[in-house]
């Protein structure tokens, strides 16, 4: 079989996983949900136009802002150190002012925004940057005064015209790097900014077929249930074809993945440095689920592209070794984890996945195996205040 075959060819081959191909086949969680194209765009435009404000109003209006975006018992879980929120008044003082005190000139820069619904919900998903300079500590991490991007992954619930529920992921490991503090072992990726699509399409304010939305959706919901067919032991060539990835997966795709892990290019790259590791590390992830799956928050398909999420939806045993560096803890942890996805369809009408772009709470993650990187931080890099090249250069006395 070709390694771009297409979906149904791929489930059809008798070499691709008999269960797998019934799982996604029969579960209901994976099944794509039509939206009515006007509404969905009205929610998109809605959320876009709503952090927008939240991120340029005066923080003496912070609170009205807040007011017209969100609901008034509205949630909101962010990455660590944030975590869950409840409320309006938790939401400014736990998330929006710190950020926007760090950043204050911040610009909110959206690579993706797409929506859907999900298990009847509403939902839009955006990826981006804030880009601004870092003129005040961010939760501890001493400010540089020098420009900082903060890439951001988030899904919004809509209820009545406001958001009822937030999932916000902020690479704070990658903000330590950019601060010039590093606390775990060299990363085998490759650390850096995330590129936005190559195709520069992302941002989704026009009408999608649904034919395509479906596919993208139903492409990633195939990869995925691929990827659970993965019986543990060491993750041997053999095990690796038994997840038939090569086929979902364009020959350059790019994965980028959060700090600590970095991102890989082609799938030798993706398996070398981020999959290989991962299995070795946690062999039995994913059949944990029984003992405490609280499920996908979101799973959407807009166009090209495709979002899904889970917050601690998937459980492992750290058992594995050097796994960022760090010896095996044998805990059992949850993950939190997002996905966006850009689908390619090449001439001959074969779609894969081209771009995948993977914010994980690792923060959260290590502090379940004991090792607190803020504490890290805050022990270590003991600067109180930076100063500018200017007042360095221009100091008294010199």
């Amino acid at each position: 079989m070709s390694p771009n075959a297409t979906p149904d060819e791929r489930t059809a081959d008798p070499s691709y996983p008999r269960a797998a191909t019934e799982a996604h086949a029969t579960d209901p969680l994976k099944n794509f949900t039509p939206v009515e194209q006007g509404r969905n765009l009205a929610n998109k435009r809605r959320v876009q136009a709503a952090w927008q404000e939240l991120t340029l109003a005066p923080l003496d209006k912070l609170d009205e802002a807040i007011a017209a975006v969100y609901a008034e018992g509205a949630d909101f879980h962010g990455t660590h150190p944030v975590n869950d929120l409840a409320g309006r008044d938790a939401i400014r003082r736990g998330f929006l002012e710190p950020l926007r005190r760090a950043l204050p000139d911040a610009e909110r820069r959206e690579g993706i925004l797409a929506g859907g619904v999900y298990q009847g919900r509403e939902l839009v998903a955006c990826y981006g940057h804030y880009l601004g300079t870092f003129a005040q500590d961010w939760f501890g991490i001493p400010a540089t005064q020098q420009i900082l991007t903060a890439r951001y992954c988030e899904a919004h619930e809509l209820a009545e015209g406001r958001i009822s529920r937030s999932y916000v992921f902020i690479d704070y490991l990658d903000l330590m790097r950019q601060a010039g503090y590093w606390p775990l072992a060299p990363s085998l990726g490759r650390e850096g900014v995330w590129q936005h699509p190559m195709t520069n399409d992302g941002v989704l304010l026009c009408p999608q077929d649904e034919v395509r939305s479906r596919r993208s959706f139903e492409l990633v919901m195939a990869m995925q249930t691929a990827m659970t067919w993965y019986g543990g032991g060491a993750p041997t060539r053999a095990n690796l074809d038994d997840m038939v990835q090569r086929r979902f997966w364009h020959s350059w795709m790019m994965w980028y993945g959060p700090a600590g892990i970095g991102s890989t290019r082609g799938i030798d790259n993706y398996e070398q440095y981020h999959q290989v590791p991962f299995l070795v590390a946690f062999p039995d992830r994913g059949k944990l689920q029984e003992a405490g799956y609280s499920g996908h928050f979101i799973r959407i398909g807009d166009g090209d592209y495709a979002v899904t999420g889970g917050w601690g939806h998937l459980l492992a045993t750290h058992t594995g070794v050097d796994w960022l560096g760090l010896a095996p803890t044998n805990r059992v942890v949850n993950m939190r984890v997002m996905d966006f996805y850009r689908c390619d369809t090449d001439a001959a009408g074969v779609t894969t996945l081209r771009e995948n772009w993977v914010p994980i709470d690792i923060p959260h993650l290590l502090l379940q195996m004991g090792v607190d990187v803020f504490g890290r931080m805050r022990h270590q890099f003991r600067q109180t205040g930076a100063i500018s090249a200017g007042d360095f250069l221009l100091r008294e006395g010199r």
